[in-house]
């Protein structure tokens, strides 16, 4: 088990030795010891420790780098509900579970300005997050603001995220102004996330006689058809602008397939979530189903087959939640007609478990799938790569510590009133140390320090 050195605990100098450990960067795994000076990475190899140097001994473990869930909705209202998690109690899962940066969203709401919403979610985890914190921006006043978007991608706000549904709400975007934004984005070198499911196509569903009672009639609302021609003709727009998209929470593999065959002619990534490598429809049926009702909604398990095979071949450019967390009040409050059900699910503490279970356990990938696909290319389609995701000189110093054969332990999705997704579940996967830029804030599994955030807002 990794601890500090005994005698070594004085930070007069700021530094810490992770000693003794097998690092995992995307070039593979490598015997090496990792000094951090202040925030960042000063030194890799075969080195001694200083006098007064902190150690943590990591002999016989494994060294990642900080992982990064960019998909989170946390610290806000979504509809008439309150999001059950907070930043303080979501960071708290986060850096325990291995994840150093969460990237959030930042919706404009009416009456408001882009400055008034982004200052609006900062406030909510400034001085209350335990890991970092960055935003995707959602602006819902047309036209635009060019000039201030040009502003703000020199600031560091590098993604946007619109969305091709939820006219109701407000935030449905017609791919012709897709195309729009697509066109002034790309010189920019921002990048376009897209909730990808064609309105046209839900809106065409029958819905007489479906049984609004019955949550699995959620799955036949929101058909895989309407994931699959949205993304086509995203997909399209992509290639004729040069615009960077990423296309969140795929959930159909003929999405996937599309994604695949475009890659050639436009630079375009997508996510998939755990809940939809580990759970069907099936979910929804029985008196429990409301639970699991998220969008997209859960598939066929013929689906979710296609989707965990991909996701084992490296069809995925990366992970993410899409967590959710609802409390368990608000998702039975109104269970009695499931288009009243606040859809979503809590997963952010599952993240790394989960995928840790999947790719290396059940598929046998190396322990560096992690580092690349929940750290590394997150961190590049935020734009903070090598300072995110990376084990390198002059990157940020957010070292992750783990045992991968330590004694099966719970996963847990979230500490806030919410049902837990992944009930049963349990993992070897065990956290030892999490450094937050260069700062230990996780101590064989547990919080060092509840009442001061080490966490910080990336822009």
């Amino acid at each position: 088990m990794g601890h500090r050195g005994p005698g070594n605990g004085h930070r007069t100098e700021q530094t810490i030795l992770v000693h003794g450990g097998t690092l995992w960067t995307e070039d593979g795994p490598r015997r090496a010891d990792v000094r951090v000076t202040g925030e960042s990475i000063a030194e890799i190899g075969a080195l001694t420790p200083g006098r007064h140097e902190e150690v943590i001994d990591a002999a016989g473990l494994h060294v990642l780098p900080g992982m990064i869930d960019v998909h989170v909705h946390v610290g806000d209202t979504i509809g008439r509900c309150e999001l059950a998690d907070t930043f303080p109690t979501a960071s708290e899962l986060a850096v325990r579970t291995g994840i150093t940066t969460v990237a959030g969203f930042v919706t404009q709401r009416s009456g408001e300005t882009l400055g008034d919403a982004i200052e609006r979610c900062r406030a909510r985890a400034r001085g209350r997050t335990h890991c970092d914190v960055a935003f995707h921006l959602t602006p819902t006043v047309w036209p635009w603001d060019w000039a201030e978007l040009a502003g703000l991608v020199s600031a560091g706000f590098n993604t946007f995220k619109l969305y091709t549904t939820y006219r109701e709400a407000g935030l449905f975007t017609s791919y012709e102004r897709l195309g729009i934004v697509m066109e002034r984005l790309a010189p920019l070198g921002a990048r376009l996330l897209v909730h990808c499911e064609d309105d046209a196509t839900l809106a065409a569903v029958e819905s007489s006689g479906l049984d609004f009672t019955d949550p699995r009639t959620h799955a036949m609302l929101r058909p895989e058809r309407a994931e699959v021609v949205a993304v086509e003709s995203v997909l399209d727009l992509a290639a004729r602008t040069g615009c960077g998209v990423h296309v969140v929470h795929v959930s159909t593999a003929d999405a996937l397939a599309h994604i695949a065959a475009a890659r050639g002619r436009a630079a375009v990534s997508c996510e998939t979530a755990p809940h939809y490598l580990r759970f069907t429809d099936a979910a929804l049926a029985g008196g429990h189903g409301h639970r699991y009702l998220c969008t997209p909604p859960l598939r066929s398990e013929a689906t979710r087959i296609r989707l965990e095979a991909a996701a084992a071949t490296g069809s995925f450019e990366l992970f993410a939640t899409d967590h959710c967390a609802f409390t368990r009040a608000d998702k039975d409050a109104r269970r009695d007609d499931i288009r009243a059900v606040p859809k979503g699910l809590a997963g952010i503490g599952a993240l790394i478990p989960a995928m840790f279970e999947l790719l290396v356990k059940r598929h046998r990938r190396p322990l560096g799938e992690l580092a690349l696909r929940l750290a590394a290319n997150p961190a590049k389609l935020l734009g903070v790569y090598p300072k995110k995701g990376a084990i390198a000189v002059g990157s940020d110093a957010d070292l992750v510590v783990v045992d991968t054969d330590g004694p099966p332990h719970p996963v847990t999705s979230t500490l806030a009133d919410s049902y837990e997704t992944y009930p049963g579940r349990t993992t070897t996967l065990n956290v030892r140390q999490v450094l937050v830029r260069g700062r230990l804030v996780v101590e064989d599994g547990a919080l060092v320090d509840r009442r001061h955030p080490a966490g910080r807002i990336l822009a």
